[in-house]
This record gives C-alpha cells, sequence and structure tokens, in this order.
C-alpha cells in the first residue's frame, strides 16, 4: 500500500541523511587517533 511505501522511503531518507551528514557517529573513537610509531600501546606487555 501507500503507506508501506512511504514508510520505506522515510526509512532510507533517514538512512541517507545519517550517512551523508555524521558518518562518524557510530564508529570507535580509538580509530580517529592518528597513529604514533613511537609509543607501544598500553594492552601490549613484554613477555
Amino acid at each position: 500500500s501507500i503507506q508501506d511505501i512511504v514508510g520505506a522511503l522515510l526509512l532510507v531518507l533517514v538512512l541517507i541523511l545519517l550517512v551523508l551528514f555524521t558518518p562518524y557517529l557510530l564508529g570507535d573513537p580509538d580509530n580517529y587517533t592518528p597513529a604514533n610509531s613511537l609509543n607501544t600501546p598500553p594492552h601490549i606487555k613484554p613477555e
């Protein structure tokens, strides 16, 4: 029916707006810190 089509289009529109305007909203913040080859991550321990 028309209501199903409108609902699906609204859902797609919301997802498109989410991806276009806030692409990093659901990402892990650690992925956005720059790499530093001089520091060892704290979770790596010497044997």
